[in-house]
């Protein structure tokens, strides 16, 4: 029997970016379940991303795959250390820290950036911030037309500043078996960074896809969740 998976989203979004994911992987049978990460808000950090995350794994009674997509990666990793709730670790395009490292690091040293997020960002007064709507258009789905992800940009929010400079203090996929999504039109982690982080987990899938293959590419990030799955 498949293992039960829980999805962490990242940045911006919420627990919604997995809807169409959710409904490939109970087409197969595989329990599922998401979390929204109090980074949405403007007392998230790190630690309590993690910690909501450590708590939603309790409702299973085995271990699970823990799936990261972008920021998401933080949050699995420092969530997944030491945690024997879980059982596999997938990073769909997402951070994959090393020790001290935070996610402004990681987009800090990327080889071949191709956008630039602080362009994007809309900071307000309460610590967050939003994406401007065609930046995240641009970054986020340019793969995709714009009649398919007109809705998901209706429903982007805020995020916690902070927590995109928040460094690494556990490294659970030093701990876990993990696979790593490469999506190959990513304007937000380059192809080339992804590949550094791939190389650092056991199993590597490539997706062409832009920064968002949760909504674009459903059918291929479930495939791959299975697989980690089964």
């Amino acid at each position: 029997m498949a293992k039960p998976v829980l999805l962490v989203h990242g940045a911006f979004t919420g627990a919604w970016a997995w809807d169409k994911v959710i409904a490939e992987l109970e087409q197969r049978g595989i329990r599922v379940n998401t979390v929204d990460l109090p980074s949405r808000g403007p007392d998230g950090t790190l630690e309590r991303d993690a910690q909501a995350v450590r708590d939603s794994l309790k409702v299973f009674d085995e271990p699970a795959v823990l799936v990261g997509h972008s920021y998401g990666g933080a949050v699995i990793t420092r969530a997944s250390a030491d945690n024997d709730g879980v059982a596999h670790l997938v990073y769909v395009c997402a951070a994959l820290p090393q020790t001290g490292e935070s996610v402004s690091d990681l987009l800090g040293r990327d080889p071949e950036p191709q956008g630039d997020l602080g362009v994007a960002l809309e900071p307000r007064e309460d610590g967050t911030a939003t994406l401007e709507r065609e930046a995240a258009r641009e970054t986020m789905f340019n793969d995709a037309p714009d009649e398919q992800v007109a809705h998901v940009l209706d429903k982007m929010g805020p995020h916690a500043l902070g927590t995109l400079g928040e460094t690494a203090t556990g490294l659970g996929w030093q701990q876990h078996p993990a696979t790593y999504v490469i999506t190959l039109q990513d304007k937000m982690f380059s192809v080339a960074l992804q590949h550094e982080f791939a190389s650092h987990v056991d199993t590597v899938v490539k997706v062409d896809a832009g920064h968002g293959p949760m909504f674009t590419k459903p059918v291929e990030i479930a495939e791959a969740i299975a697989a980690a799955a089964s």
